[in-house]
């Protein structure tokens, strides 16, 4: 296998929009303006894609192996949360800036097709374990992707299921609502962790280089009856920090914080024992480098895996060869509309396409019922506000 650097485009000058694409550029962004309901539905310009499918966001969980398999070694439950807190941060990084870091704007993913497979590993040392990434598009009306990471030495594993909801926003941007949520559990300690989703702000349209902010609140909750409680502020027009972030670790049945941790979650952030009244290093995304997964050569893929999947559309793309990028993405498309049609005649269902993931009910599954028990307890201390899921409340697990 290969480190997977693909995620990440090539380096160089920051990226702006090709000059003979304005015109379609500017043509799109009045589109977006004008449009009602979900974004996903709006085919975007071929120049303004990545050459990476959304269903390999799903490796940014594991960009941090070391602090992933971290989490059980954590001796106390309020250390185990701060532990899971600073792995979660450190995924931010990878998942919602590191795009505009490194080619100068965000770009749209493809979306994913219906039972699209990605894999992925980080092989850790004899301390650490390897890190093992699984994860299938498991929806495609509405868009679900579900992921399984797991280190079997340290006993840490982490499932759950995300999708985007999208809609334009003034002056010109766009409001993402993520839904779904990860369950992270210590099955050694017989420990889990509900994960609950920030939105993304998308902005920077208008001068045509898009980045990303998150806003919201996100809440770990762990079994042991501790919540973390993460807020983000975005950049406003005279005044903050871009990515910055404030975190609350307290006892759900109310007190004073422990752990309190605050800083940039694209770059350095601290965090203080309340207790012992010291100040230490959270995370660094600049120091910590994130470790880019090995996946298998192409040649030796599934048809099904996405760097198999979409290769014809990311060779256009990287040769900036859009209109064979906007012809091959049409006829993947296209295909799957024929599939989609097919299964419909025979009764099926998107389940019935699955092959990495299946779809069962929350009550048969340990983790469903562990999700089902601390939802429960997040929406009594917080509300409802805390959780954007699908109105269908569908659940995936790891096909055994």
């Amino acid at each position: 296998m290969s480190k997977d650097n693909n995620i990440v485009e090539e380096e160089g000058a920051p990226v702006e929009v090709p000059a003979e694409q304005k015109d379609s550029f500017r043509s799109f962004v009045s589109t977006l303006a004008q449009f009602s309901g979900d974004l996903s539905n709006l085919t975007c310009p071929s120049f303004l894609l990545s050459s990476v499918s959304l269903l390999e966001y799903s490796q940014y969980w594991g960009d941090h192996p070391k602090l992933f398999a971290a989490i059980s070694q954590g001796t106390t439950p309020e250390e185990r949360l701060l532990f899971t807190t600073r792995w979660f941060i450190s995924t931010l990084y990878g998942s919602y800036s590191s795009r505009s870091t490194t080619v100068g704007m965000e770009k749209k993913p493809y979306n994913p097709v219906l039972g699209e497979q990605y894999f992925a590993q980080w092989t850790g040392d004899a301390e650490t374990g390897d890190t093992i990434l699984k994860a299938e598009q498991v929806s495609h009306h509405p868009p679900i992707m579900g992921f399984h990471l797991e280190n079997k030495k340290a006993g840490v594993i982490l499932e759950g299921h995300n999708g985007q909801k999208s809609r334009f926003a003034m002056p010109a941007g766009i409001d993402v609502s993520q839904t779904g949520h990860a369950i992270l559990t210590l099955p050694s300690i017989k420990e889990t962790f509900l994960i609950t989703l920030p939105s993304i702000n998308l902005r920077g349209l208008v001068t045509g280089r898009p980045f990303v902010e998150l806003s919201g609140t996100t809440y770990i909750l762990s079994s042991a009856g501790h919540l973390a409680t993460i807020d983000y502020s975005t950049k406003g027009y005279f005044s903050g920090e871009r990515h910055s972030f404030k975190a609350s670790l307290k006892p759900l049945a109310g007190g004073s914080a422990f752990y309190t941790a605050q800083g940039v979650w694209a770059g350095a952030s601290n965090y203080t024992d309340v207790k012992a009244g010291k100040t230490a290093l959270f995370f660094d995304s600049s120091a910590d480098k994130s470790v880019a997964p090995e996946i298998k050569p192409l040649t030796e893929l599934g048809p099904m895996e996405s760097h198999k999947l979409w290769a014809t559309v990311t060779s256009a793309i990287n040769s900036k060869d859009y209109a064979a990028a906007s012809k091959e993405k049409s006829a993947i498309e296209d295909n799957q509309r024929v599939l989609a049609k097919e299964r419909k005649e025979k009764g099926e269902t998107q389940a019935d396409a699955l092959q990495v993931f299946e779809l069962v009910s929350e009550d048969a599954d340990e983790t469903g019922k562990a999700y089902s028990t601390l939802k429960e307890k997040l929406i009594n201390a917080v509300g409802p506000k805390a959780f954007k899921e699908d109105e269908s409340k569908p659940h995936w697990r790891l096909r055994e």
